[in-house]
Protein backbone atom coordinates (compact mmCIF):
# COMPACT_ATOMS: atom_id res chain seq x y z
CA UNK A 1 0.00 0.00 0.00
CA UNK A 2 1.80 3.21 -0.92
CA UNK A 3 -1.05 5.84 -0.42
CA UNK A 4 1.56 9.11 -1.53
CA UNK A 5 3.83 7.52 -4.60
CA UNK A 6 0.93 5.82 -6.16
CA UNK A 7 -1.48 9.20 -5.94
CA UNK A 8 -0.12 12.68 -5.76
CA UNK A 9 3.50 11.84 -6.33
CA UNK A 10 3.08 9.73 -9.35
CA UNK A 11 4.84 12.15 -11.29
CA UNK A 12 8.29 12.84 -8.49
CA UNK A 13 11.49 11.58 -9.18
CA UNK A 14 10.76 8.86 -6.38
CA UNK A 15 7.06 8.25 -8.05
CA UNK A 16 8.88 7.35 -11.59
CA UNK A 17 11.85 4.98 -9.30
CA UNK A 18 8.84 3.66 -7.51
CA UNK A 19 7.15 2.72 -10.65
CA UNK A 20 9.97 0.95 -11.79
CA UNK A 21 10.37 -1.15 -8.73
CA UNK A 22 6.71 -1.59 -8.87
CA UNK A 23 7.06 -3.42 -12.65
CA UNK A 24 9.57 -5.37 -11.61
CA UNK A 25 8.31 -6.77 -8.67
CA UNK A 26 5.30 -7.98 -10.71
CA UNK A 27 7.71 -9.18 -13.41
CA UNK A 28 8.94 -11.65 -10.45
CA UNK A 29 6.08 -12.26 -8.80
CA UNK A 30 2.42 -11.79 -9.83
CA UNK A 31 1.92 -12.28 -6.13
CA UNK A 32 2.66 -8.97 -5.40
CA UNK A 33 -0.10 -6.45 -5.42
CA UNK A 34 0.30 -2.97 -5.35
CA UNK A 35 -2.51 -0.31 -3.86
CA UNK A 36 -3.17 2.92 -2.95
CA UNK A 37 -5.09 2.38 0.24
CA UNK A 38 -5.67 -0.19 2.96
CA UNK A 39 -9.05 -0.35 2.06
CA UNK A 40 -8.47 -0.64 -2.36
CA UNK A 41 -7.42 -4.03 -0.73
CA UNK A 42 -9.47 -7.03 -0.85
CA UNK A 43 -10.45 -8.08 2.93
CA UNK A 44 -7.72 -10.43 4.21
CA UNK A 45 -9.47 -13.95 4.89
CA UNK A 46 -7.83 -15.67 7.94
CA UNK A 47 -4.26 -14.73 9.95
CA UNK A 48 -2.84 -11.74 7.94
CA UNK A 49 -0.18 -9.38 9.34
CA UNK A 50 -0.54 -5.66 9.07
CA UNK A 51 3.30 -4.32 8.59
CA UNK A 52 3.14 -0.53 8.93
CA UNK A 53 6.06 1.55 8.11
CA UNK A 54 4.65 5.09 7.06
CA UNK A 55 5.60 8.23 8.35
CA UNK A 56 5.34 8.70 12.19
CA UNK A 57 2.31 10.92 11.34
CA UNK A 58 0.75 8.76 9.30
CA UNK A 59 1.03 5.48 11.04
CA UNK A 60 -2.07 6.68 13.62
CA UNK A 61 -4.50 6.71 10.56
CA UNK A 62 -2.98 3.70 8.99
CA UNK A 63 -3.19 1.74 11.70
CA UNK A 64 -6.92 2.40 12.19
CA UNK A 65 -7.79 1.51 8.72
CA UNK A 66 -5.90 -2.05 9.03
CA UNK A 67 -7.94 -2.97 12.04
CA UNK A 68 -11.04 -2.01 10.44
CA UNK A 69 -10.29 -3.93 7.14
CA UNK A 70 -9.91 -6.93 9.12
CA UNK A 71 -6.28 -7.99 9.86
CA UNK A 72 -5.31 -9.92 12.44
CA UNK A 73 -2.08 -9.05 13.82
CA UNK A 74 0.26 -5.51 13.65
CA UNK A 75 3.55 -4.65 12.82
CA UNK A 76 4.04 -1.42 13.77
CA UNK A 77 6.85 0.40 13.01
CA UNK A 78 8.64 2.81 15.71
CA UNK A 79 7.73 4.86 17.29
CA UNK A 80 4.13 4.37 16.69
CA UNK A 81 2.72 7.43 16.33
CA UNK A 82 3.92 11.32 17.28
CA UNK A 83 2.38 11.46 20.61
CA UNK A 84 1.74 9.64 23.83
CA UNK A 85 -2.05 10.33 23.64
CA UNK A 86 -2.07 9.18 19.95
CA UNK A 87 -0.40 5.52 20.54
CA UNK A 88 -2.29 5.20 23.79
CA UNK A 89 -5.63 5.77 21.66
CA UNK A 90 -4.35 3.30 19.19
CA UNK A 91 -3.60 0.40 21.97
CA UNK A 92 -7.09 0.89 23.32
CA UNK A 93 -8.71 0.05 19.80
CA UNK A 94 -6.33 -2.50 19.11
CA UNK A 95 -7.77 -4.41 22.76
CA UNK A 96 -11.33 -3.37 21.61
CA UNK A 97 -10.46 -5.39 18.12
CA UNK A 98 -8.58 -8.14 19.87
CA UNK A 99 -5.87 -7.63 17.49
CA UNK A 100 -1.95 -8.11 19.17
CA UNK A 101 0.31 -5.69 18.16
CA UNK A 102 4.34 -5.95 17.52
CA UNK A 103 6.42 -2.41 17.66
CA UNK A 104 9.76 -2.81 15.27
CA UNK A 105 12.33 -2.03 17.66
CA UNK A 106 14.84 -3.80 16.24
CA UNK A 107 17.85 -2.27 18.39
CA UNK A 108 16.71 -5.51 20.54
CA UNK A 109 18.32 -7.45 18.36
CA UNK A 110 21.58 -6.12 17.53
CA UNK A 111 24.53 -8.07 17.90
CA UNK A 112 26.17 -5.54 19.49
CA UNK A 113 23.62 -4.38 21.64
CA UNK A 114 23.26 -8.32 23.44
CA UNK A 115 26.75 -8.74 24.14
CA UNK A 116 27.07 -5.51 25.38
CA UNK A 117 23.81 -6.64 28.08
CA UNK A 118 25.09 -9.83 28.65
CA UNK A 119 28.47 -8.21 29.89
CA UNK A 120 26.87 -6.17 31.83
CA UNK A 121 24.62 -8.74 33.49
CA UNK A 122 27.97 -10.45 34.74
CA UNK A 123 29.56 -7.42 36.68
CA UNK A 124 26.78 -7.91 39.30
CA UNK A 125 24.00 -5.60 40.46
CA UNK A 126 25.41 -1.99 40.76
CA UNK A 127 28.27 -2.35 39.69
CA UNK A 128 28.45 -1.14 35.95
CA UNK A 129 27.06 1.59 34.11
CA UNK A 130 26.44 1.70 30.34
CA UNK A 131 27.14 3.60 27.60
CA UNK A 132 25.07 3.68 24.25
CA UNK A 133 25.69 5.90 21.40
CA UNK A 134 25.03 6.79 17.73
CA UNK A 135 25.49 8.19 14.40
CA UNK A 136 23.12 8.36 11.34
CA UNK A 137 24.21 8.70 7.97
CA UNK A 138 22.57 11.84 7.15
CA UNK A 139 24.84 14.40 5.52
CA UNK A 140 24.62 17.98 7.05
CA UNK A 141 23.08 19.37 3.67
CA UNK A 142 19.96 16.73 4.11
CA UNK A 143 19.46 17.96 8.12
CA UNK A 144 16.25 20.34 6.39
CA UNK A 145 14.42 17.73 4.77
CA UNK A 146 15.46 15.17 7.92
CA UNK A 147 14.36 17.57 10.44
CA UNK A 148 11.03 17.90 8.93
CA UNK A 149 10.15 14.08 7.58
CA UNK A 150 11.22 13.72 11.00
CA UNK A 151 9.08 16.13 12.89
CA UNK A 152 8.61 14.17 15.89
CA UNK A 153 12.25 14.96 16.90
CA UNK A 154 15.08 13.40 17.68
CA UNK A 155 14.33 11.62 20.42
CA UNK A 156 11.13 9.90 18.79
CA UNK A 157 12.57 9.15 16.23
CA UNK A 158 15.94 8.11 16.45
CA UNK A 159 17.24 7.75 20.21
CA UNK A 160 13.93 6.16 20.77
CA UNK A 161 15.96 2.89 20.00
CA UNK A 162 18.36 3.06 22.87
CA UNK A 163 15.65 4.04 25.40
CA UNK A 164 13.72 1.40 24.60
CA UNK A 165 16.36 -1.16 25.03
CA UNK A 166 16.47 0.43 28.23
CA UNK A 167 12.93 0.25 29.04
CA UNK A 168 13.32 -3.56 27.84
CA UNK A 169 15.98 -4.79 29.58
CA UNK A 170 16.44 -2.80 32.37
CA UNK A 171 13.10 -2.17 33.30
CA UNK A 172 13.73 1.68 32.67
CA UNK A 173 9.92 3.82 32.88
CA UNK A 174 9.19 7.78 33.74
CA UNK A 175 8.63 6.56 37.58
CA UNK A 176 12.01 5.22 37.75
CA UNK A 177 14.09 8.13 36.58
CA UNK A 178 15.33 10.30 39.01
CA UNK A 179 17.12 12.90 36.88
CA UNK A 180 18.16 13.59 33.51
CA UNK A 181 21.63 15.58 33.20
CA UNK A 182 22.57 17.31 29.93
CA UNK A 183 26.36 16.98 28.52
CA UNK A 184 25.29 20.85 27.11
CA UNK A 185 29.18 20.64 25.48
CA UNK A 186 27.54 17.94 22.88
CA UNK A 187 24.35 18.74 22.83
CA UNK A 188 23.61 20.81 19.48
CA UNK A 189 19.80 22.10 18.94
CA UNK A 190 19.22 23.93 15.91
CA UNK A 191 15.93 25.54 13.84
CA UNK A 192 15.59 23.90 10.12
CA UNK A 193 12.35 24.71 7.68
CA UNK A 194 10.84 26.28 11.40
CA UNK A 195 11.36 22.67 13.05
CA UNK A 196 13.60 22.94 15.80
CA UNK A 197 15.36 20.09 17.28
CA UNK A 198 18.34 17.76 18.14
CA UNK A 199 21.36 17.75 15.27
CA UNK A 200 23.38 15.56 18.43
CA UNK A 201 22.40 15.02 22.01
CA UNK A 202 24.24 13.43 24.73
CA UNK A 203 22.75 13.08 28.40
CA UNK A 204 22.97 10.58 31.35
CA UNK A 205 20.07 8.67 33.25
CA UNK A 206 20.50 8.49 37.01
CA UNK A 207 17.55 5.88 38.14
CA UNK A 208 16.22 5.68 41.99
CA UNK A 209 17.87 2.09 42.20
CA UNK A 210 21.14 3.77 41.91
CA UNK A 211 21.26 2.80 37.79
CA UNK A 212 23.20 5.06 35.25
CA UNK A 213 23.11 5.03 31.43
CA UNK A 214 24.65 7.48 29.23
CA UNK A 215 22.98 7.89 25.73
CA UNK A 216 24.61 10.04 22.88
CA UNK A 217 23.78 10.65 19.41
CA UNK A 218 24.41 12.30 15.79
CA UNK A 219 22.21 12.33 13.09
CA UNK A 220 25.46 12.89 11.09
CA UNK A 221 28.43 11.30 11.00
CA UNK A 222 27.84 7.42 9.20
CA UNK A 223 26.13 4.56 10.30
CA UNK A 224 27.53 3.77 13.80
CA UNK A 225 26.41 2.27 16.88
CA UNK A 226 28.27 1.21 19.92
CA UNK A 227 27.46 -0.22 23.46
CA UNK A 228 29.84 0.43 26.37
CA UNK A 229 30.15 -0.91 29.87
CA UNK A 230 32.04 0.37 32.73
CA UNK A 231 32.54 -0.24 36.09
CA UNK A 232 34.25 2.30 38.33
CA UNK A 233 35.12 4.30 36.20
CA UNK A 234 36.83 1.72 33.40
CA UNK A 235 35.66 0.71 30.28
CA UNK A 236 35.57 -3.58 30.37
CA UNK A 237 33.59 -4.21 27.56
CA UNK A 238 32.74 -2.63 24.45
CA UNK A 239 31.00 -3.99 21.27
CA UNK A 240 30.43 -1.62 17.95
CA UNK A 241 28.20 -2.00 15.03
CA UNK A 242 29.42 -2.47 12.19
CA UNK A 243 31.62 -5.34 12.84
CA UNK A 244 33.41 -7.21 9.90
CA UNK A 245 30.45 -9.97 9.81
CA UNK A 246 27.98 -6.82 9.53
CA UNK A 247 29.82 -5.17 7.41
CA UNK A 248 30.80 -7.98 4.73
CA UNK A 249 27.11 -9.09 4.51
CA UNK A 250 25.85 -5.46 3.75
CA UNK A 251 28.27 -5.27 0.84
CA UNK A 252 26.70 -8.30 -0.37
CA UNK A 253 23.39 -7.06 0.00
CA UNK A 254 24.02 -3.59 -1.70
CA UNK A 255 25.47 -5.81 -4.26
CA UNK A 256 22.21 -7.42 -4.53
CA UNK A 257 20.16 -4.22 -3.95
CA UNK A 258 21.80 -0.98 -4.48
CA UNK A 259 20.14 2.76 -3.75
CA UNK A 260 19.27 2.04 -0.96
CA UNK A 261 20.19 3.86 2.34
CA UNK A 262 23.33 2.87 4.78
CA UNK A 263 20.86 1.34 7.61
CA UNK A 264 18.90 -0.72 5.47
CA UNK A 265 22.21 -2.77 4.69
CA UNK A 266 23.63 -2.90 8.22
CA UNK A 267 20.28 -3.31 9.87
CA UNK A 268 19.37 -6.14 7.79
CA UNK A 269 20.15 -8.95 10.43
CA UNK A 270 18.49 -6.98 13.21
CA UNK A 271 15.24 -6.68 10.91
CA UNK A 272 15.16 -9.99 9.76
CA UNK A 273 15.53 -11.61 13.29
CA UNK A 274 12.82 -9.25 14.43
CA UNK A 275 10.07 -10.37 11.74
CA UNK A 276 11.08 -13.49 11.99
CA UNK A 277 10.76 -13.94 15.95
CA UNK A 278 7.04 -12.73 15.08
CA UNK A 279 6.29 -14.32 12.16
CA UNK A 280 7.20 -17.71 13.94
CA UNK A 281 5.08 -16.57 17.09
CA UNK A 282 2.33 -15.92 15.06
CA UNK A 283 2.53 -19.36 13.20
CA UNK A 284 3.13 -21.12 16.90
CA UNK A 285 -0.61 -19.08 17.91
CA UNK A 286 1.87 -18.33 21.43
CA UNK A 287 0.22 -15.90 23.97
CA UNK A 288 2.33 -12.86 25.30
CA UNK A 289 5.14 -11.25 22.95
CA UNK A 290 8.19 -12.99 21.45
CA UNK A 291 11.47 -12.54 23.70
CA UNK A 292 13.11 -9.49 23.01
CA UNK A 293 9.92 -8.12 20.73
CA UNK A 294 8.47 -4.58 22.57
CA UNK A 295 4.85 -4.20 22.98
CA UNK A 296 2.68 -1.42 22.15
CA UNK A 297 2.50 -0.34 25.76
CA UNK A 298 6.32 -0.63 26.00
CA UNK A 299 6.54 1.98 23.14
CA UNK A 300 3.59 4.31 25.31
CA UNK A 301 6.25 4.21 28.06
CA UNK A 302 8.94 5.12 25.67
CA UNK A 303 7.70 8.06 24.06
CA UNK A 304 6.52 9.12 27.71
CA UNK A 305 10.35 8.65 28.81
CA UNK A 306 11.09 10.51 25.09
CA UNK A 307 8.90 13.79 26.49
CA UNK A 308 10.41 13.88 30.06
CA UNK A 309 14.29 13.79 28.46
CA UNK A 310 13.32 16.10 25.52
CA UNK A 311 11.78 18.66 28.23
CA UNK A 312 14.96 18.13 30.49
CA UNK A 313 17.50 18.92 28.05
CA UNK A 314 15.11 21.81 26.07
CA UNK A 315 15.00 23.73 29.73
CA UNK A 316 16.42 26.84 29.76
CA UNK A 317 19.28 26.48 31.74
CA UNK A 318 20.60 28.97 34.28
CA UNK A 319 23.59 31.79 33.44
CA UNK A 320 26.47 32.16 35.69
CA UNK A 321 28.55 34.90 35.07
CA UNK A 322 31.41 35.57 37.54
CA UNK A 323 33.42 38.29 36.57
CA UNK A 324 36.97 37.56 37.78
CA UNK A 325 37.93 41.03 36.76
CA UNK A 326 36.33 42.87 39.84
CA UNK A 327 38.11 41.32 42.53
CA UNK A 328 41.34 43.39 43.01
CA UNK A 329 43.50 39.58 43.36
CA UNK A 330 43.15 39.46 40.06
CA UNK A 331 44.83 42.69 39.49
CA UNK A 332 48.03 40.57 38.30
CA UNK A 333 51.71 40.03 40.76
CA UNK A 334 52.90 43.71 40.09
CA UNK A 335 49.58 44.63 42.41
CA UNK A 336 49.72 41.76 44.77
CA UNK A 337 50.95 43.70 47.86
CA UNK A 338 48.34 46.49 47.11
CA UNK A 339 46.68 47.38 50.55
CA UNK A 340 43.40 47.06 49.38
CA UNK A 341 44.10 43.29 48.70
CA UNK A 342 42.13 41.10 51.10
CA UNK A 343 44.50 38.68 53.22
CA UNK A 344 46.38 35.76 50.98
CA UNK A 345 45.29 33.33 53.91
Amino acid sequence: VEPWLLTKGTDSEAGHSFSNFRQSQQVVSQKVAFHKSIGEMPAPAGPKMAIICGRTADNPQLFCEALDRGFSHVYLEKPGAPSVTELEEMAAYAREKGVPVFMGYNRNFSKYVRQACEAFEKQGAGRASMTLGRNDCFAPEALDECFERNAEGMMKNMMCHELVVLLTYYGLTVEAIQDVIADQAYTCIETRNGFTDFRRVAFTIRTKAGQKFRLWGDRCGGEYGEAVVMVGGEQVFKAVRPDAEVMARAKEIEAAEPGCMPYFYLQDGEYLALKAAVISHIQQKASGLPQGVASIETAIEALKVCDLITEALMAPKEAFCFRLANHPSSWGVDYAESPTNPPWD
